[in-house]
């Protein structure tokens, strides 16, 4: 699993539990999206359950969209859910030049921070600097639930080049000239994540709730929380706060309104046309984000 892209594949597949999501890069643009729906149950994203339920109904989908997609590219950037995934920022004082040196005090930190055992995990980091001080930005997956995906990925013809959560796909389509509040709003989960620049300074999942209203404005308070926590700890005030995924911004407008004195705006996906047809409703932030 990576969170920087050293080489960038032409297609990518976004897993969610309603569906798969297939799109290439074509000359710099996004083809029209391959939406491949999962029989119910099919895939349960999990930190410590299996996630792809339904191994054969998975590949299935997956061997269907590279059908229609066609080509003889093979490499994929898998994007994860959210609920698959844990992600971390670590404040250091040193980190090591050696990247083994590096990469033992980042797990070290880790076990601190996440529920899961670090040493059963796939761990990406990335140094960054935030008001002059080292932060490690990093994302763990159980090594079992990253194989399942991987595993599924070969299964269907492909092999599994950039892997990336979600949330964290999103964050490269976002302009970050002014601190940006990104959410990532998908079936179980919610991300928000706080960029600033090239660094990202706050990263959360949140689990969602049925109720529509309550959860709107539940979720206007973590934002609000998260808006003070950036201008009280960095001094930072958000001046955007961008959505991707469905969501009903009106409701979440309406309680933001209320606490935090600013509104939320659709993340436009790069490249969409405009308007955009019916089969790029399921192109998200995310899947545009592992491929321009």
């Amino acid at each position: 699993m990576r969170i920087t892209k050293d080489r960038q594949p032409r297609i990518a597949c976004e897993f969610s539990p309603e569906q798969l999501v297939v799109a290439r890069a074509e000359k710099g643009s996004l083809g029209a999206p391959v939406v491949c729906p999962l029989p119910p149950g099919a895939l349960s994203p999990d930190l410590f359950a299996t996630n792809i339920v339904d191994r054969e109904a998975v590949r299935m989908a997956l061997e269907g969209a590279r059908t229609k997609l066609g080509g003889h590219d093979r490499e994929l950037a898998v994007i994860l859910p959210d609920a698959s995934c844990r992600m971390a920022l670590i404040e250091l004082d040193v980190l090591p030049e050696k990247h083994e040196e590096a990469d033992t005090l980042v797990r070290l930190r880790l076990r601190k921070s996440l529920p899961i055992d670090v040493e059963k995990a796939r761990v990406s980091w990335q140094k960054q600097i935030v008001n002059g001080k080292i932060t490690v930005l990093a994302a763990a997956t159980p090594i079992t639930v990253l194989e399942e995906y991987e595993s599924i990925v070969r299964e269907a013809g492909f092999f599994p080049g950039l892997v990336l959560p979600s949330v964290l796909a999103s964050l490269r389509m976002v302009d970050a000239s002014v601190p940006t509040l990104l959410l990532t709003v998908e079936s179980a989960t919610i991300g928000i994540a706080i960029v600033n620049g090239a660094a990202v300074v706050l990263v959360r999942i949140l689990d969602r709730i049925s109720d529509q209203r309550l959860e709107a404005a539940k979720l206007a308070g973590e934002v609000h929380s998260s808006l003070m926590f950036m201008q009280d700890v960095y001094g930072i005030k958000v001046g955007k706060i961008l959505v991707s995924g469905p969501v009903l911004l009106d409701k979440l407008n309406t309680a933001l309104e209320e606490s935090a004195g600013v509104l939320a705006q659709e993340l436009v996906v790069a490249g969409r046309p405009d308007p955009p047809p019916p089969s790029w409703s399921s192109m998200s932030g995310a899947l545009c984000g592992a491929l321009v």
